[in-house]
C-alpha cells in the first residue's frame, strides 16, 4: 500500500494499472492532454483517501501485534467467543416485493413458543418503525396482522426461542396509494410500445421489456396539489433511480389559459400538439431531472415532487394547483407521452437509428424498404408510447409517413 501510494504517502483512491502513458508537452490541447501515468502509481483520483489510509493504519497495527487489534467486545464475545444458536423461521406470506394495502396478515411457521417479532419499517416515512409481537402456538404456526405505512414497508421478521436461539427474514411490502379525489383514470393497451409500430427498443441489457409501455395515466386533486400518475408494464431500476430510463412529458390543456401553445417540449420531438389541446403548463419527469415550464418553455413555473417505485410500476409526481393554473375539471384535458431519457442528447431524449443499437432505440427491428425503414432517423417523432383519446388509433397517429405528427389529449369526462 505504501508502494501504491503518491507524495509522502497519501492514499489514493485509484491507481494506474496500465502501461506508462508520458504527460502531454505544454500547450497541448486540454480535450486530449494527459497529465502522464506511472504503473502502479496514482492516476489523479482523489487524494489522499482517508478510510484507505486508515485502514493502512489498522493493517499496520495488526501486523506489528501479529493479531487483529480492533475487536468490539460485544461482536466479539456473541460471535466469535460463543456461538450463536440457530432456529428455524418459514414465512409463507407475504411474498417479498409485494403490493400490500391496509392491514396484511403475515403468516409462517417458527419452533413451537418462539417469540415472533415484526418491525415494519417505514422507509418513506422517515423510517418510523412500529413492532409487533406475538408467540408461535405448538404447532409453530403464527398469523401477526400489520398495518401498512404508504409507501414502502421493511418488514424485518424475527424468532427467538427460550435457549437463545434467533432467526430472521426480511420481506417489502408497496402501498403505492394516492390520497385524494380521483380526476381522471384512462388505461393504455398492453404491448404498444413501438411507437407507429415498428420501433424498437435499444439492444443493451439495460432496457427491460415493458419499460416504455404505458399502462395507466391517472389525475388525482390532492389538496393544495395536482397529483399525475403513470404506470408502465415494467418499471425495474435503470441507471440507478426507478424511473432512470423514461422520460415522460404530460402537457396540460387549460380552457381558461389565456397563452398556449401546440410545440413540443424540444424540437428535435419531431410532432406537435392539437391546437383543441394546445398546452399552457408542461410537466416533464425522468429519473435524472425535472421540468415545469409555461409555454415559453424557458419560464419555470415550479417544481416537481416525484417518486417511482418498481413493484407498483407507478411514476408519481406531484405540483402546486395554483401554478398548474387550478383544480383540473371537466374541459381539461392531457397529452401524455412517453419516451426514452438521455441526458447526453438534446432534450433529454434518446435517439434513433436505423436498427436498434445498445443505447439508441431502432426505426425498425431490422433494415427493409418499408417506408417506414427508410425515413430519416433524425426526423422520427420521439414518442415510444402515447395515451390516445376514444377513437384515435395510436399507430395511426404516430405515422410520420402520413404527414405531420399531431398528437390529441385525453380530456375529463
Amino acid at each position: 500500500m505504501g508502494k501504491l501510494a503518491g507524495g509522502v504517502g497519501l492514499v489514493p483512491e485509484q491507481d494506474w494499472d496500465f502501461p506508462d502513458v508520458a504527460p502531454s508537452p505544454f500547450g497541448t490541447d486540454p480535450t486530449v492532454a494527459s497529465i502522464g501515468f506511472t504503473n502502479g502509481q496514482p492516476d489523479g483520483s482523489a487524494t489522499p483517501l482517508t478510510w484507505g489510509a486508515a485502514s493502512e493504519v489498522r493493517l499496520a497495527a495488526d501486523l506489528a501485534a501479529g493479531s487483529v487489534v480492533e475487536k468490539p467486545k460485544s461482536t466479539t464475545d456473541r460471535y466469535v467467543t460463543h456461538t450463536q444458536l440457530g432456529t428455524t423461521l418459514t414465512v409463507t406470506a407475504p411474498a417479498d416485493n409485494s403490493p400490500g394495502t391496509g392491514t396484511v396478515n403475515v403468516v409462517g411457521t417458527a419452533a413451537p413458543g418462539a417469540t415472533i417479532v415484526i418491525a415494519d419499517v417505514a422507509t418513506d416515512g422517515n423510517d418510523v418503525t412500529t413492532f409487533f409481537h406475538t408467540t408461535a402456538l405448538p404447532d409453530g404456526s403464527f398469523t401477526v396482522p400489520v398495518p401498512v405505512a404508504v409507501g414502502t414497508n421493511v418488514l424485518v421478521i424475527t424468532a427467538k426461542t427460550a435457549m437463545g436461539a434467533t432467526a430472521q427474514t426480511v420481506r417489502t411490502l408497496v402501498n403505492d396509494v394516492v390520497t385524494g379525489t380521483l380526476l381522471l383514470g384512462v388505461t393504455d393497451p398492453n404491448n404498444d410500445d413501438n411507437g407507429p409500430g415498428n420501433y424498437a427498443y435499444p439492444t443493451a441489457s439495460d432496457f427491460h421489456a415493458g419499460a416504455f409501455d404505458l399502462q395507466q395515466f391517472q389525475v388525482y386533486d390532492t389538496g393544495t396539489t395536482v397529483t399525475f400518475r403513470v404506470q408502465t408494464r415494467d418499471l425495474t431500476p435503470t441507471f440507478g433511480p426507478a424511473n432512470g430510463a423514461q422520460l415522460v412529458d404530460v402537457y396540460v390543456h387549460n380552457p381558461a389559459a389565456v397563452t398556449t401553445s401546440t410545440s413540443p417540449a424540444d424540437p428535435a420531438r419531431n410532432y406537435s400538439i392539437a391546437s383543441a389541446d394546445a398546452w399552457s403548463r408542461l410537466i416533464e419527469v425522468q429519473g435524472f431531472g425535472q421540468r415545469f415550464v409555461d409555454p415559453s418553455l424557458t419560464t419555470t413555473v415550479g417544481a416537481v415532487n416525484i417518486r417511482a417505485n418498481s413493484v407498483s410500476r407507478f411514476i408519481t409526481f406531484t405540483v402546486d394547483k395554483s401554478a398548474l393554473g387550478g383544480t383540473p375539471t371537466s374541459g381539461w384535458s392531457f397529452t401524455v407521452t412517453l419516451h426514452g431519457q438521455d441526458g447526453f442528447k438534446p432534450g433529454q431524449a434518446r435517439i434513433f437509428a436505423s436498427t436498434p443499437q445498445p443505447f439508441n432505440f431502432g426505426e425498425c427491428a431490422t433494415a427493409t424498404s418499408d417506408p417506414h425503414c427508410t425515413f430519416s432517423t433524425s426526423a422520427l417523432p420521439q414518442v415510444i408510447d402515447t395515451v390516445t383519446p376514444s377513437g384515435v388509433n395510436q399507430s395511426t397517429e404516430l405515422d410520420y409517413t402520413l404527414g405531420a405528427v399531431v398528437l390529441h389529449a385525453v380530456p375529463i369526462p
